[in-house]
């Protein structure tokens, strides 16, 4: 009897410190993954939360960047991650084109989307049709006009194919029915200054990025997408006041990879939405190119997720293959 009540005592310690184990997360520092450049919409987005997530994990976050091939080498990474709940992407929506991408081009998707588990949607951050200040184009009517009475012949620049810059160009020039050249380049930073050097006519970067070059006189909004008009632009209309209701807010979130355990997931979550709302996240986004705080999560994230998929899929069919 004294070696059952030996082995029962052990048996316990040994379902205690499973249990224990189980419900210890995080017990050691977490990673995210941006797989996209520092400096990036990602990246801010990601750096300004960092402090507040720790603050609600109880535990180090630690940020790590895996540029590449417009996102598909980081997400690959973390899509071939040990699915342990210690290793997370921090990400830009167009992300999740890039299967698409590749099946269109004749490629081998580095992942699917299958492989990840969406945690929550952090931030978004609103396009705007941009012009240079010298540009004929003083209105969106003015840039209309020229687009019909010149087809093909205006350029616009984007950051990359398939981006969050070629995606809403391509939406209006579909929504009115015209068509320009585009032209990618390697990043937010060179398109804008392509736009700027006169190397191209128009682009529809994010409006925190152009936000500096408008303020200091060489960038002209000339219209918003969305529904709202921006406070730091009150006099520029919104597609939707102009009668062109485009629905494309370009977004960052977390994932995990598909395998993670549930209640990692669930933690990650929790933590996400007390960090979205401490008042030093909200106060660093407010003052950067981080975008605007719109925390989703749930069956709310999994809705919009699902008609984001569906409205870029037809953008990509619509561009189309790229060489």
């Amino acid at each position: 009897m004294h070696g059952l009540q030996r082995f029962i005592v052990w048996l316990t310690f040994l379902v205690s410190t499973s249990l224990q184990a189980q419900t210890s997360f995080p017990s050691k520092p977490v990673t995210l993954i941006v797989p996209f450049p520092a400096g990036g919409i990602a990246d801010l987005s990601a750096r300004a939360l960092k402090a507040s997530l720790e603050k609600a994990l109880g535990q180090t976050v630690l940020i790590q960047n895996r540029a590449g091939a417009s996102g598909a080498i980081g997400a690959a990474a973390v899509a071939n991650a040990a699915p342990d709940g210690y290793t997370w992407m921090y990400t830009l929506s167009s992300i999740a084109s890039v299967p698409e991408q590749a099946v269109l081009n004749g490629q081998k998707p580095p992942f699917q989307l299958e492989q990840f588990v969406p945690v929550a949607r952090v931030t978004v951050d609103v396009v705007a049709l941009v012009v240079r200040a010298d540009s004929p184009y003083k209105t969106y009517q003015d840039f209309t006009a020229a687009l019909r009475a010149n087809p093909k012949g205006m350029t616009y620049s984007s950051s990359g194919n398939y981006g969050i810059s070629h995606f809403p160009a391509e939406m209006l020039l579909a929504a009115t029915q015209t068509e320009a050249r585009h032209i990618p380049y390697a990043g937010g930073a060179p398109m804008l200054t392509a736009l700027m050097g006169g190397q191209v006519d128009f682009n529809v970067p994010v409006r925190t990025l152009a936000l500096p070059h408008v303020q200091s006189g060489r960038l002209r909004y000339l219209a918003m997408y969305g529904a709202r008009r921006w406070s730091q632009a009150p006099d520029v209309p919104t597609l939707s006041e102009l009668g062109v209701p485009i629905e494309f807010v370009p977004w960052t979130g977390v994932f995990a990879p598909a395998g993670a355990p549930a209640e990692a997931v669930e933690i990650m979550r929790k933590a996400l939405r007390v960090a979205a709302q401490d008042p030093q996240f909200t106060e660093t986004v407010s003052k950067s190119s981080a975008g605007e705080i719109a925390y989703l999560d749930g069956v709310e994230l999994e809705a919009f997720w699902k008609a984001d998929l569906a409205r870029t899929s037809t953008t990509i069919q619509r561009i189309g293959r790229v060489q």
